[in-house]
């Protein structure tokens, strides 16, 4: 797993992301001609989606030597026609502190690909966050203690909108609360069938079930303390909006599990949280398939304590991720000295 830092106006993040490609070598994939056609069409619709992250896209393509218009098409219609990643999220709120999970879970060919990113964007919120895609993010915990994840689901149609990675960058990069980050989904024209589970330091968690038919948001009831989600939608909003045909990575299994787990326990911590994204139920090791839990995320959002192991999750071998940490004593300690100077 690669450890970037990148930070600054977002054209010089994509320079040097792109530059360090260009650097390794690592050439431009080839693209079918109707992928293209198609990403053209959702680039277009990042555009108005989030017009902010168009530098982005313009330094990564000139740091990697690359064209912009290919770039983005590229970028911007990944996760729409291969959707094999399957996921197992959870949030869980405790009296004092919201503890947040996931497994991301993939073929374990793209080991060599995946990447945990500090990204500070200027003037927007930095964040802790991991994805196997450029540009794109698949979750995070941003500095205001917000989080989320996604997990596929096998929807009953696609078209040329926002993909789930780039609808992630905006939630992490903008929005403070559950509520705001719920509005900027729910106002993306997204291009797939997905689900976002969100939660934020003040206790907030929610869901929102995607496609590009509806969306609906649902919440724990009452006598719950905690949301999950792997990859099926489970409202009769949506149920029509999901094909299924995804037995092979037991999606209902590991939802099941989760949620026992979950509802058995009477407080959550980050060991706990470890414990349970490490149950052989939940966390996949599909050796024929050549699939699995390729990383893992726990999080206190109160604290800003994140831990994260690569590879196959163990209770044992989660590392501590202090970049955030470092990050805003370094942007406090950079205002601190210029107001000294004033």
């Amino acid at each position: 797993m690669y450890h970037p830092r990148l930070y600054g106006s977002f054209y010089d993040m994509g320079f040097k992301y792109g530059s360090l490609l260009f650097q390794k070598n690592i050439q431009f994939p080839a693209i079918p001609e109707e992928n293209i056609e198609f990403g053209t069409q959702c680039y277009q619709e990042v555009q108005k989606f989030y017009p902010d992250l168009i530098p982005e896209f313009q330094g990564f393509a000139k740091g990697w030597q690359v064209d912009e218009a290919r770039l983005g098409a590229f970028v911007s219609g990944l996760g729409v026609f291969d959707t094999t990643g399957k996921c197992s999220v959870f949030a869980y709120r405790n009296q004092d502190s919201v503890i947040f999970g996931r497994n991301y879970d993939m073929l374990f060919e793209f080991k060599k690909l995946t990447e945990s990113c500090l990204i500070a964007p200027a003037q927007k919120f930095a964040y802790i966050s991991q994805s196997d895609v450029f540009i794109g993010r698949c979750d995070g915990i941003n500095e205001r203690g917000l989080a989320i994840a996604l997990s596929f689901v096998n929807g009953t149609m696609i078209q040329p909108g926002v993909t789930f990675h780039l609808v992630i960058r905006k939630v992490l990069e903008t929005c403070k609360t559950v509520d705001e980050a719920i509005a900027v989904i729910q106002n993306a024209k997204v291009a797939s069938a997905n689900n976002f589970l969100i939660a934020d330091a003040t206790g907030n968690i929610a869901v929102v079930e995607t496609a590009p038919q509806s969306s609906t948001v649902r919440y724990p009831p009452a006598s719950e303390h905690f949301i999950c989600i792997t990859n099926q939608f489970e409202t009769a909003t949506m149920a029509p909006f999901d094909q299924g045909g995804i037995a092979w990575c037991k999606p209902q299994e590991r939802y099941r599990r989760l949620y026992d787990c979950l509802e058995s326990t009477s407080q959550m911590d980050l060991s706990k949280a470890k414990t349970i994204l490490s149950d052989s139920s939940i966390c996949l090791d599909l050796k024929s398939e050549k699939f699995g839990t390729i990383w893992s995320v726990v999080a206190n959002l109160n604290e800003l304590n994140i831990e994260r192991a690569e590879g196959k999750p163990k209770v044992k071998n989660y590392q501590p991720e202090p970049r955030l940490a470092w990050w805003l004593k370094k942007r406090a300690s950079a205002k601190t000295n210029k107001a000294t100077l004033v």
